[in-house]
């Protein structure tokens, strides 16, 4: 759900990568999150044999008086397991309890993790024609319970996202991989059947791709793992806490794990707390029952300068949009491809219909008023970054030409003051539902949108479903990935890699392909092609072109209306000290370094 000069140069830099490998052309990177700048983390010392042990086998007990810090979540996780869950609070957890082979720090810098150093040309790590990837584990890696953590896990992740009897939320660039070898404990090489630019996002954790590793020794031989206790809420880790216990609807609690590859974190436990909205969470850090939030929005800004000094406000700009989208699915596909199981709306089939709803939505008052103008109006779904398309302007309200463009659709002014008109031979009004989560700043933008939109002729009736709900699997029978609604709207955002399969037509979400992330039900064919052009070249110019293009399409066919960019907006405690934090990296990137003044 949440970037600038820092994440370009970092783009840059792994881009320099693959550009080595591959001759004159240059390569991209994506993924997680660390500490160091470059692309390579000096090598770790041998140790002595003796040295590898594992420090414990058991999460370390809370010692009296321990220091402790409390967040509070206003979304309960459905799955902490990242690759069976597309909630961002459930990502969240992940970056505390399990970790990747690398990561994106808080300069947006690719560093690495569990492995020694970032593939490179120059060591050895990516290979000339850029299909072979080659990481180097860190010597004495253990999982929280004392097995050693190898090269087999990592190979074991592939092979339980890829396999079929497992649920998981998507098998994006999983799916491009040939083969994975492990010669020895310390090495894995990753072959792929085709060129893909974004391999920094794989087997790498961060908050917004998931990749962290997984246990073999507790998960081989389970199908259906969406089923097992574990995936759920895993006991076993490799990031600096272990998730101990969880309340359903209460809280959870982690203790350090003894095994993290950086040492003990400072902090002897974490825990978090499920409150009801925000606005619970901004009183619960006021009397101190918690110490941060890390979900505000841009509208709670004002709010929380003024608690200062007793509440701590921390904004950090972000690439996350907030966007309106409509439900375009074809029952009979286009083109015999993206064949959707439910049909969208018929009148938003009609590209005049989606642009005057766009005109008729005032987007910067919302931004002005509710907001308190701490962001903008995006152009596209690619703000604040070196991909955005800086050609394009956003439209601006306009619901004279919204009406006229109603008009030509032939939808006229009903005795209800709302529009009807032919659509597809049957006599439709222009009425639907418009479904969100229960967030306080998204009920009070849906009221205001709501009201733009009836003086135009149209009716826009909210409903609001709690998160875990909205975001459900397929298999969960989720509105957004069965189809089931009529128009949505969330956060979401492209990165590390630019790269989104959300426009793909064979990945809209049906029974035969129930992990697809095309939750728009659009299949437009020369978009999803155009988007999967960008895979075919490492050099980010070229990249860059194929974005812009993608992004002046999406425009002018208005398939998403952008509401604005969010930030990162916290609120803590002074007695709460988080390291630094960056648009690809939040708050947790670095959670061994938290501490507490008393």
């Amino acid at each position: 759900m949440k970037r600038n000069l820092l994440h370009v140069l970092s783009l840059l830099m792994l881009a320099s990568m693959l550009l080595a490998a591959c001759g004159p052309a240059q390569t991209e990177a994506p993924s997680a999150t660390e500490a160091p700048a470059a692309t390579e983390a000096p090598a770790a010392t041998e140790p002595a044999a003796a040295a590898c042990e594992p420090a414990g086998t058991e999460p370390i007990a809370f010692p009296d008086g321990g220091k402790s810090v409390t967040t509070a979540f206003d979304q309960e996780p459905d799955a902490v397991v990242p690759y069976f869950s597309q909630m961002t609070f459930a990502v969240w957890v992940t970056q505390l309890t399990l970790v990747g082979l690398g990561e994106w720090d808080d300069q947006g810098n690719f560093v690495p993790e569990l492995a020694v150093d970032v593939p490179t040309a120059e060591n050895g790590g990516v290979s000339a024609d850029g299909l072979t990837i080659t990481w180097k584990l860190r010597d004495c890696l253990f999982w929280s319970d004392g097995t050693p953590l190898t090269s087999a896990d990592v190979k074991f992740t592939w092979e339980l996202v890829m396999d079929p009897s497992n649920a998981v939320a998507t098998r994006t660039g999983y799916e491009k991989i040939e083969s994975i070898e492990t010669p020895d404990d310390t090495t894995v090489v990753i072959k792929f059947a085709e060129l893909y630019p974004p391999w920094p996002t794989l087997f790498t954790q961060g908050p917004n791709n998931a990749g962290a590793i997984l246990p073999k020794h507790i998960l081989e031989g389970i199908t259906a793992a969406e089923t097992d206790p574990f995936i759920r809420m895993p006991t076993v880790g490799s990031g600096p806490f272990v998730l101990t216990e969880w309340v359903p609807g209460d809280y959870m609690s982690l203790l350090p794990n003894p095994n993290f590859y950086k040492g003990r974190a400072n902090l002897d436990r974490v825990q978090i707390r499920f409150v009801a909205d925000s606005e619970a969470a901004k009183a619960a850090i006021q009397t101190g029952d918690v110490d941060w939030y890390p979900n505000f929005s841009e509208g709670d800004i004002e709010a929380l300068e003024a608690l200062a000094p007793n509440v701590v406000l921390t904004v950090i700009p972000g690439v996350d949009f907030e966007h309106y989208f409509f439900n375009m699915g074809r029952v009979e596909g286009v083109d015999g491809r993206g064949a959707a199981e439910n049909e969208g709306f018929c009148p938003f089939k009609d590209v005049r219909v989606r642009k005057a709803i766009t005109l008729g939505i005032n987007r910067q008052a919302i931004v002005d008023s509710l907001l308190f103008g701490k962001t903008t109006v995006p152009v596209s779904q690619w703000p604040n970054s070196s991909w955005t398309n800086t050609n394009l302007v956003a439209d601006a309200y306009d619901p004279e030409a919204a009406a006229a463009l109603l008009d030509e659709a032939g939808y006229t002014l009903g005795a209800d003051g709302v529009r009807v008109g032919d659509c597809n031979g049957e006599q439709t009004r222009l009425s639907f539902n418009f479904e969100t989560t229960t967030a306080p700043i998204r009920i009070s933008i849906a009221t205001v949108v709501q009201a733009d939109l009836a003086k135009i002729g149209v009716e826009f009736t909210p409903i609001h479903t709690p998160a875990g709900t909205f975001f459900g699997q397929y298999v969960d029978g989720g509105p957004l990935t069965t189809g089931n609604y009529d128009m949505g709207g969330y956060t979401t955002g492209f990165y590390p890699d630019p790269y989104t399969d959300n426009y793909k037509c064979e990945n809209i979400p049906t029974a035969a392909n129930p992990t697809g992330t095309n939750w728009y039900h659009l299949c437009d064919p020369a978009l999803s092609d155009l988007m999967e052009s960008s895979l075919s070249t490492v050099d980010p110019a070229a990249r860059k072109a194929i974005l812009d293009e993608a992004q002046a399409y999406i425009a002018e066919n208005y398939y998403v209306i952008m509401m604005y960019a969010r930030g990162n907006v916290y609120g803590s405690t002074p007695r709460f000290q988080f390291g630094p934090a960056g648009p690809t990296s939040d708050l947790n990137w670095n959670a061994e370094t938290w501490d507490v003044t008393e």
